[in-house]
């Protein structure tokens, strides 16, 4: 049906007529019964109509019917001419409209040399998207293929609305979702559907905005009873898909000044044997304290014990040479977020 043009409806079925067709009437004198007929209009351009004077004015028009404008200042390319809102194209919001004029204003009595926050705006900076449907949806920053193709390596933390209490109780179908740089925890983009999506998105906007990390995130308290509490559920599943998780950065607070340790294949291999007195070839917490403090990076019972129980893959309580070295490996990491370091379990 691509390209047919309705001549008219012929018959359209009463309310609660469930089981009768519309009947539509084509332009090429064909007629077609449907169930359901979907209109998807657009807007009318209307900067080639004559009666609004612009190409009289020196109003340079694009193909659409669209007013061409700078960027910057929303100038047309008459210079007495601003312009903004529907009539220069997309996104063609109420909201973006009044920002877009609050900027042409701006602009129009900003001196030439004079620097002003108009035209330091940048016009295609991304949008947090609210689309009004049942359910609603919401969007902001970077999709997963997106933040690849841009060079990122990335988890996605996801929490249903039903992992909320509010959820549970008045919208248990839903779906946050987190796209988050693997590499520092940064929030890069936030995805929503389901109740109050496009009220939520603008939090979600202001967390990719600040460069927010999931781990300021995990140590944020969130109102108890409110759709909000979803983000903190999205973080935690985040968190359990990094290598350097929430648990690793207190040990990466703690041990921050060891980034520059030697961690060779000789030098590790030595340390681990001269520790190893036993010579049982796996150390077990006496041991690996000792190891710093030969360092001469002491650190507590509490440190090692993080340690030992996120790096014991195999739970036997000791660490094998192996697991020794996957250790030095995250010490020898630059540390994530300092100031977002979280008391591990």
């Amino acid at each position: 049906l691509e390209g047919a043009a309705v001549d008219e409806f012929t018959y359209v079925p009463p309310p609660g007529a469930d089981d009768e067709l519309i009947q539509i009437k084509l332009k090429d004198g064909s007629t077609l019964e449907t169930d359901l007929f979907f209109a998807a209009t657009g807007r009318y351009a209307v900067g080639k109509n004559e009666e609004t004077g612009l190409a009289s004015a020196g109003v340079d028009i694009a193909d659409r019917g669209m007013v061409n404008i700078d960027k910057k200042s929303l100038v047309t390319s008459s210079k007495n001419v601003y312009a903004a809102g529907d009539v220069i194209g997309y996104p063609a919001l109420a909201s973006t409209s009044m920002e877009q004029a609050q900027r042409a204003v701006s602009a129009m009595f900003c001196e030439e040399n004079e620097s002003d926050v108009a035209k330091e705006a940048n016009h295609d900076e991304p949008l947090s998207i609210g689309v009004w449907t049942i359910p609603e949806m919401g969007y902001y920053g970077m999709t997963k293929e997106l933040a690849e193709k841009e060079g990122y390596t990335v988890v996605e933390g996801s929490a249903g609305y039903d992992q909320c209490l509010r959820g549970r109780v008045f919208a248990p179908d839903g779906l946050l979702k987190l796209v988050v740089d693997s590499s520092d925890g940064t929030v890069l983009g936030v995805h929503l559907i389901g109740k109050e999506a496009a009220e939520m998105v603008h939090y979600g906007m202001a967390l990719v905005k600040e460069g927010t990390s999931i781990f300021e995130m995990l140590s944020t308290v969130y109102t108890a009873v409110t759709f909000h509490e979803l983000f903190k559920e999205a973080a935690l599943d985040a968190n359990s898909k990094l290598d350097f998780g929430v648990e690793w950065q207190e040990i990466f607070n703690v041990l921050q000044s060891e980034c520059d340790v030697d961690s060779s294949e000789s030098y590790l291999r030595e340390k681990f044997d001269a520790i190893d007195e036993d010579g049982s070839g796996e150390l077990d917490e006496d041991e690996m304290r000792a190891l710093f403090e030969s360092l001469g990076r002491p650190v507590s019972k509490r440190i090692i014990a993080n340690i030992m129980r996120l790096s014991d893959l195999d739970g036997n309580g000791t660490i094998d040479y192996g697991e020794f070295t996957a250790i030095f490996d995250k010490i020898s990491c630059p540390p994530l977020t300092p100031e977002a370091a979280f008391v591990g379990q």
